[in-house]
C-alpha cells in the first residue's frame, strides 16, 4: 500500500501522463459526456512483514483481504538465530509495517529497526504491555524434590488466579499478570553456594535473555498480542476498524476456548512435569502449573554441560518420565543423548515459533497447533 519509491512513483505519474496524453481525446469520443467515472471499490492491501508463525498467523486472521503478509523467517527456521539479508530488509523497508515480538526473541530486530528509521514503516512491538516471565523461573521448577509429594494435581492453583482467568473478560489488566502472579521467583532456599548443590537452574547455559519472550505460547497472553497487531491495522487504515475489531474478537474468543482446554487437560493430568528439548515453556509453567525441565536453555543455542545433562538425565528417571518432548525446528542431537539414557520415547512438541513443511502442507495455524500440543503434553503427562 506504502508507495515504494520516489522513482518508483514518479515513473507511475509519467507513465499515467503519457497515456492520457495519447489516448484523452478517443476515450473523450467514446464517453458520453454526462457519464460520471466509475470508482474502483479495490483496496490496496496492507503490506506487513512479521518475524515468528504466531503474528503472521493473527495478523492475516485479524486484517483478511486488507492484508498481505510475508513472515520474514524462513519455514524451519530459528528466530532466536535468523538473521536477514540485505534483500529481506529492502523488502521490509518497502512495506507499511514490522510486527516483531520483542522480549530479546529475535536477535536482529535492533539492526532492522535501525535501518527502517525515515522510511515510514510502522514498527510495533506486539508484546508491549505484557509482564515478562524473568528467566530465572524457567529452570528453577524447586527440583530440589521438595515437590515429590505434589502429584496430586488438585490443581487448585491459587496462586495463578484462574478464578479470575476464566471468566474472561480478559480487560488486558489480566493479561498482564501484574497481579496474579509473584513473578519474583527469588527460590532463598534454592540460592545454593556451592556449584555442586544442583539447583538445575542453569544459569551457567550464558543466556541472551534476562527474560522469557515466549509469550505467544500462552494463549490468553496471546490475546494481547492479536490485540497490539489489531491496534496498528486500525491505524494504518481507520476506515476498516469495525471489519478489524470484529476480526479480532473471534481470535480472542477462539484463544480463550484453548485456554479453557488446556486447562481442562492439565486438572486431569497423572504427573505435572515435561521433559523437553528447549525450555521455551515457562508461560505454561505460570499459567497451568506444569513443569518443564528443558535440556538446552531459553535458546536452543544454550547446551547444557555434561554435569548438567547428567542432573537431567536423573531427574527423568526420578520423575519416572517416559517421553522426550523434540520440538519441529529445534536441533535433536543432544535431545537424542537424553532420549536414549533414560529410555524414553520420543513425542514431538510444537512451540509455534516457525512452521515447517509438513505445517504449510497441512494447512496448520495457531489453534490446530496448540490443540495437538495439548493433545501431545495430555499423553507426556500420564
Amino acid at each position: 500500500m506504502k508507495k515504494r519509491s520516489g522513482l518508483f512513483a514518479s515513473t507511475l505519474i509519467l507513465s499515467g501522463f503519457l497515456a492520457a496524453c495519447g489516448g484523452g481525446n478517443e476515450q473523450a469520443a467514446e464517453q458520453p459526456v454526462n457519464e460520471e467515472p466509475i470508482e474502483s471499490e479495490e483496496v490496496e492491501a496492507l503490506e506487513l512483514y512479521t518475524t515468528i508463525f504466531p503474528l503472521e498467523n493473527f495478523a492475516n486472521e485479524i486484517g483478511g483481504e486488507f492484508v498481505n503478509v510475508t513472515n520474514i523467517v524462513p519455514v524451519g527456521a530459528d528466530a532466536h538465530t535468523f538473521e536477514p539479508t540485505a534483500r529481506e530488509m529492502i523488502s521490509v523497508a518497502e512495506g507499511d509495517a514490522f510486527i516483531y515480538n520483542g522480549a530479546g526473541l529475535e536477535g536482529f530486530v535492533d539492526a532492522l529497526i535501525e535501518t527502517l528509521e525515515g522510511e515510514g514503516v510502522a514498527i510495533v512491538k506486539a508484546s508491549e504491555g505484557i509482564e515478562l516471565l524473568d528467566y530465572d523461573h524457567d529452570h528453577s521448577h524447586d527440583h530440589d524434590h521438595a515437590h515429590e509429594d505434589d502429584h496430586d494435581h488438585d490443581h487448585s492453583h491459587d496462586d495463578h488466579a484462574h478464578e479470575d482467568d476464566h471468566d474472561h473478560d480478559h480487560s488486558h489488566d489480566d493479561h498482564a499478570h501484574e497481579d496474579d502472579h509473584d513473578h519474583d521467583h527469588s527460590h532463598d532456599d534454592h540460592a545454593h553456594e556451592e556449584e555442586d548443590d544442583h539447583d538445575h537452574s542453569h544459569d551457567d547455559h550464558n543466556h541472551d535473555h534476562d527474560e522469557d519472550p515466549h509469550v505467544w505460547l500462552d494463549p490468553i497472553l496471546s490475546i494481547t498480542l492479536a490485540e497490539n497487531i489489531k491496534n496498528a491495522l486500525i491505524e494504518l487504515m481507520p476506515e476498516q476498524e469495525e471489519f478489524f475489531t470484529t476480526n479480532f474478537e473471534e481470535v480472542k474468543a477462539e484463544l480463550e476456548l484453548i485456554d479453557v482446554e488446556f486447562q481442562s487437560m492439565v486438572e486431569a493430568a497423572e504427573k505435572d512435569t515435561f521433559l523437553v528439548s528447549h525450555a521455551g515453556y515457562g508461560y505454561w509453567e505460570e499459567r497451568y502449573g506444569v513443569k518443564q525441565i528443558g535440556i538446552a536453555g531459553i535458546s536452543p543455542t544454550n547446551e547444557p554441560s555434561q554435569r548438567q545433562m547428567q542432573d537431567i538425565i536423573n531427574l527423568a528417571n526420578e520423575y519416572g518420565l517416559q517421553y522426550v518432548l523434540f520440538e519441529q525446528n529445534i536441533p535433536t542431537k543432544v535431545a537424542e543423548v537424553v532420549k536414549d539414557e533414560v529410555g524414553a520415547e520420543a513425542l514431538y512438541l510444537h512451540n509455534l515459533e516457525a512452521l515447517v513443511t509438513e505445517d504449510v502442507e497441512n494447512d496448520e495455524d495457531y489453534f490446530s497447533l496448540m490443540r495437538r500440543n495439548i493433545e501431545v503434553l495430555e499423553k507426556a503427562l500420564q
